[in-house]
């Protein structure tokens, strides 16, 4: 991945930053595009993955689903960090960022692909542990391009470019995930495709400048060993946990929308997908009104913080009427509620996560840890709600989401870099 005709190998030597462009640019539409390739199938394939597996086994469909996703978050996290230091790394005529995105979105789409072919539990489990590697080859140099490229100044719209990518492929994803979810073969087979599609668009739409002539550190175990240690910032720490509890908060619920439907509201697999479907326009539409708003205003203002506490808030409140009645009437409300505060969210959460940064050689790595945060609640959450499901139902596991949301919002307050 790195290019032999890098730069001089120096030792104990930073990688020097210049002063990145004062806006977004083409950049900004372009990173929108990106976010939507991946988080598209991704977002689709949660649902998808629940049907494949009631169909395989619906008596332990829960539990499977927990070491599924357990497996392949922990698999998550060691690639983002690891793959976040190396692609800080990297140098290349493409830039320290777009080998590793192409070549992610490439292995992702061929893994996701062969999910679709296999009828055995453990071989699935591989098969997925495979893919979130590859997808974290992906969104770790990804998440780093911005903050290499934008100014702090520009770095709301730009995430809320980022935000209007990522919620369009979750919007599409649901969609896409509940006209397919009575076939969801046919789904896995297809849909991770549009992944590396992504990288191609970055790459030649708005390519980043060689990092060929870049210095960096001489390469050894002990130098390597010693950059996957986190950073001991305070800052970079309470923005992890205020992302990780906002998450989880929202995952609790939205990853199991499918059961929530079917077994807490009763209804059969179609009318679950068609109204999957139906959430999936009414979130997208509600989220891109507030990311439009919330990502320009908090430059404008020149604030990000009320911005995560409003979203927290909102999150929080969504999960209460259906934690109260198992209507649709409550499912809707919650939807709308929730993507505004979502929106909200994504509109401003990577200008926070790239404003804490303490280190500008070491981004890459730095946000791999702040994604541990993305890949928690996917651990967590289905875990939770196969301990808390069978034995209290679904009402205690929507409670537990309002008061965990909350809890995320208020863990961005002790930050010092960001106002």
């Amino acid at each position: 991945m790195t290019s032999p005709s890098a730069g001089p190998v120096l030792p104990d030597v930073p990688v020097p930053e210049k002063e990145p462009p004062a806006g977004a640019g083409r950049l900004g539409p372009v990173l929108g595009i990106a976010h939507l390739s991946w988080m598209l199938p991704v977002a689709a394939s949660h649902t998808l993955l629940l049907a494949l597996l009631e169909q395989l086994d619906d008596a332990n469909k829960t539990g499977r689903y927990a070491v599924l996703a357990g497996a392949g978050a922990v698999a998550a996290m060691a690639a983002n960090i690891v793959i976040g230091v190396l692609s800080d790394r990297t140098r290349s005529r493409w830039g320290r960022r777009n080998p590793w995105i192409l070549c992610g979105g490439l292995t992702t789409a061929v893994l996701g692909c062969a999910v679709s072919f296999t009828h055995s539990f453990p071989v699935l489990v591989l098969l997925w542990i495979g893919f979130q590697i590859g997808l974290n080859a992906v969104v770790a140099p990804l998440n780093a391009v911005m903050p290499d490229r934008v100014a702090p100044a520009h770095l709301g719209k730009a995430s809320s470019w980022a935000g209007i990518g990522s919620l369009l492929g979750m919007g599409i994803g649901s969609v896409a995930a509940g006209l397919l979810v009575a076939a969801p073969v046919l789904g896995l087979r297809w849909i991770f495709w549009i992944i590396p599609v992504g990288g191609l668009v970055l790459m030649c739409a708005a390519p980043d400048r060689s990092s060929a002539h870049l210095p960096r550190e001489r390469f050894s175990g002990r130098n390597f060993a010693r950059s996957l240690v986190p950073p001991r910032d305070a800052d970079l720490l309470w923005a992890m946990a205020g992302r990780l509890l906002t998450l989880l908060g929202i995952n609790l619920v939205l990853v199991y929308q499918l059961y929530v439907l079917k077994d807490y509201l009763g209804m059969s697999t179609e009318n679950a997908g068609s109204t999957i479907a139906l959430a999936g326009v009414i979130h997208v539409a509600v989220s891109g009104v507030a990311i439009a708003v919330s990502g320009p205003l908090s430059d404008r203002l020149g604030r990000r913080k009320v911005f995560i506490v409003v979203s927290a808030t909102i999150g929080a409140a969504a999960v209460v009427p259906l934690a109260a009645t198992a209507s649709l009437w409550a499912f809707f409300t919650f939807v709308v509620a929730a993507a505004l505060g979502f929106g909200c969210f994504l509109a401003v959460d990577q200008a926070v996560m790239a404003q804490v940064l303490p280190q500008a050689e070491n981004r890459a790595r730095d946000l791999g840890f702040l994604n541990i945060a993305n890949t928690v609640p996917t651990l967590i959450a289905p875990i939770l709600a196969a301990a808390m499901v069978p034995a209290f139902g679904y009402p205690p596991l929507f409670l537990l989401a309002t008061v965990i949301a909350v809890a995320g919002g208020l863990c961005i307050l002790p930050i010092r870099r960001v106002v």
